[in-house]
């Protein structure tokens, strides 16, 4: 589960584009064949910069201010790469790429032929709804990045969305907080006695990946509305909000019922029904429990009904996925300033979000710009629990905030990343004390560096260029007598 909630859990949770893309920016490029490297030449900035920073461990070259990204609902200008400063593109989108392919090591580590679906971690086969999603996400960007062939493409995503029509439910109602990947079973109880329910914010992110799968590749929109349908999300939305369910951990047989999400995750979730006609209204809506706050100088928002869980991860999915609304939009930039703020204000590098990490006992933390009314604290999977440690430099938050604001400090940052790279893919981040990996690759980091790759080479949320609200109109005003 994501976000914050009311009750305990123990979710854890062609060619012909790139080269196109290239040559405009360089004027000529060398070869590129599909799932290798692409080599541009003569390639400018490249010899300096982030990207030889990354790849030879050189001093990175000082950024300008953040660029505005897109908002949903408005389209990039023709030829434009937002976020993007004309004279860097070619070296930011070639790091990009060049991450992508390590990421996508990772993906293959994780893959189950027989279901379609990926692990979580390359050691744990299992994947929560949320990590199915990334799977989805991975495998997306990949193809459209040019890693993965058009046939070998069209093979697993029909055999992943076979395996979605037929994963048995939670009683009948929607999907599963976890399955086990090798099979796209849910677990038993005795391996994950409190895996039976149901996470609104995973099913969020679910729902986004289905849509976007659904607009921009519509061979598969008959079997992604099939797996749609199976939700009865009379049961998910109530009142205007998103609820979860899961087993009580005190009363055998009865479950739990709980409002899920708070700013950010539950904006994010929402928006993933809202495009298939589902509209939680108060969740949708930023400002419906939002209480102004202000964290080293930076403007944010804290959530007037507890249990805050602010971090970076839904508001760069945002940004990439969706687009944003124009609230949205300078919440996320305040979420990042604030980063920035507290290494200014320390000299520690600071990029948080939610991760997997080899520390017990959750080996699964939320690391917030304000959590549990404070800031800068560690968060576990039930919601409540503070912690000081560990802390760690978010491998996907920066590649992800990076794609959208990048600036000196989003550089710099990623420069120190270079030492979270390794053969299997991207370590989740770098302890923060010692700048060690945190030894642990997984879907979710690898799924953002490629979606971020993706949207540095489109120049445009995921979903499409107007954004998420396209698919999401407004509820209608009620009629005569209504």
């Amino acid at each position: 589960m994501h976000g914050g909630a009311e009750a305990p859990t123990q979710t854890v949770r062609g060619v012909g584009r790139v080269a196109g893309v290239v040559a405009s920016l360089h004027g000529r490029i060398g070869s590129r064949v599909r799932g290798q490297a692409l080599v541009a030449a003569p390639v400018l900035a490249l010899g300096a910069g982030l990207l030889l920073a990354i790849c030879s461990q050189e001093a990175p070259r000082p950024g300008g201010p953040a660029s505005e990204p897109p908002s949903a609902g408005t389209a990039p200008a023709a030829g434009a790469r937002p976020g993007i400063e004309p004279e860097n593109a070619g070296a930011d989108l070639n790091l990009y790429l060049d991450a992508a392919r390590t990421a996508w090591r990772l993906v293959e580590r994780t893959y189950q032929p027989a279901t379609g679906l990926m692990s979580a971690t390359p050691h744990w086969d299992y994947a929560t709804t949320w990590d199915i999603a990334s799977g989805i996400a991975a495998l997306y960007s990949a193809h459209e990045l040019d890693l993965l062939r058009d046939a070998e493409y069209d093979r697993r995503m029909r055999r992943l969305l076979a395996t979605l029509k037929r994963a048995p439910l939670v009683d009948g109602i929607t999907y599963n907080k976890d399955y086990a990947t090798r099979t796209g079973v849910l677990p038993t109880r005795a391996e994950r006695p409190l895996a039976h329910g149901w996470s609104a914010i995973d099913l969020g992110r679910f729902l986004v990946w289905l849509k976007i799968v659904a607009v921009n590749q519509p061979q598969y929109a008959q079997d992604v509305q099939a797996i749609v349908n199976r939700t009865d999300f009379g049961r998910v939305i109530r009142g205007g909000y998103l609820h979860g369910e899961q087993p009580s951990a005190s009363q055998k047989g009865k479950r739990w019922r709980y409002l899920e999400g708070r700013i950010g995750y539950e904006q994010y979730a929402a928006i993933g029904f809202a495009v298939w006609g589902h509209r939680a209204e108060k969740a949708l809506d930023l400002m419906a429990n939002a209480q102004p706050m202000t964290l080293l100088g930076v403007p944010l928002y804290r959530d007037r009904r507890k249990l805050d869980r602010l971090t970076s991860e839904p508001f760069f999915l945002m940004g990439i996925e969706l687009g944003w609304t124009p609230e949205v939009r300078e919440l996320a930039r305040n979420v990042l300033a604030a980063q920035e703020a507290r290494y200014r204000q320390t000299g520690k590098l600071t990029m948080v979000s939610e991760d997997a990490l080899s520390v017990p006992p959750y080996y699964f933390y939320y690391y917030c710009v304000f959590c549990n009314g404070k800031a800068w604290v560690i968060d576990a999977a039930s919601p409540g629990k503070n912690f000081d440690r560990p802390r760690w430099i978010s491998t996907k938050a920066a590649f992800g905030w990076h794609a959208l604001f990048p600036n000196e400090y989003t550089e710099r940052v990623l420069t120190e990343l270079r030492k979270a790279r390794s053969d299997e893919g991207w370590h989740s981040g770098l302890y923060e004390e010692s700048l060690v990996p945190t030894g642990v690759t997984d879907i979710n980091t690898a799924a953002v560096i490629l979606e971020a790759a993706l949207y540095k080479l489109q120049g445009r949320p995921l979903i499409g260029p107007t954004g998420w609200q396209a698919f999401a109109p407004g509820p209608q005003p009620a009629g005569p007598g209504e």
